[in-house]
């Protein structure tokens, strides 16, 4: 992978502290009240977004780009819609979780396989199949799974996706201050 192709370690750094630090906020929230939990997650859901907007700005290749703004896209649009309509039922807000870990999980094993050839890569894709298991365990449990349910699994995301960025952070730190930056083929 080529120097430009990698992302700005300083980003990377700051969304994981940033995911990490609101993941656990919402691992915090499930003795809150249902309908703080949902505003929550969808205050949640609208940063991760802008986050994941941001980040897209510096991905390598149009595609990247692409697939990264439209994620950020859905995922902030999908906060904005249950922010505007906390009524939502839990069972809905469910589908929608289930739907976003689905693709985010995607993402997350796709990314993964970008950095492979740095150490610590392997979190990007252990957190990718933990949003899919997470899918699983939704789907068990749907309708019926609460906010409850929403805001744990939501915040083991984010706080997964966030030790991720800061591991590949502090790994491509690493590769750029020694010069060994291989170029991989996808």
């Amino acid at each position: 992978m080529s120097r430009k192709a990698l992302a700005g370690s300083k980003s990377l750094m700051l969304t994981g502290i940033a995911l990490s630090v609101f993941g656990v906020l919402l691992l915090v929230s499930p003795a809150a009240v249902g309908g703080a939990v949902v505003r929550l997650v969808a205050l949640v859901l609208i940063i991760t977004g802008l986050a994941q907007l941001f980040q897209s700005l510096r991905a390598p290749g149009r595609f990247n780009v692409l697939v990264s703004a439209l994620l950020g896209a859905v995922v902030a649009g999908v906060g904005v819609l249950v922010w505007m309509n906390p009524e939502l039922g839990s069972g809905f807000l469910t589908a929608l979780l289930m739907i976003f870990f689905i693709v985010n999980g995607l993402w997350k094993v796709s990314a993964a396989a970008r950095y492979r050839r740095f150490p610590g890569w392997y979190w990007m894709l252990l957190s990718g199949f933990v949003s899919l298991m997470f899918v699983y365990l939704l789907w068990k449990q749907w309708p019926l799974s609460g906010a409850w349910a929403i805001g744990v699994l939501v915040g083991l995301d984010l706080l997964l996706t966030g030790i991720a960025l800061i591991v590949l952070a502090v790994a491509t730190r690493k590769a750029r201050s020694t010069g060994y930056v291989e170029t991989i083929s996808l």
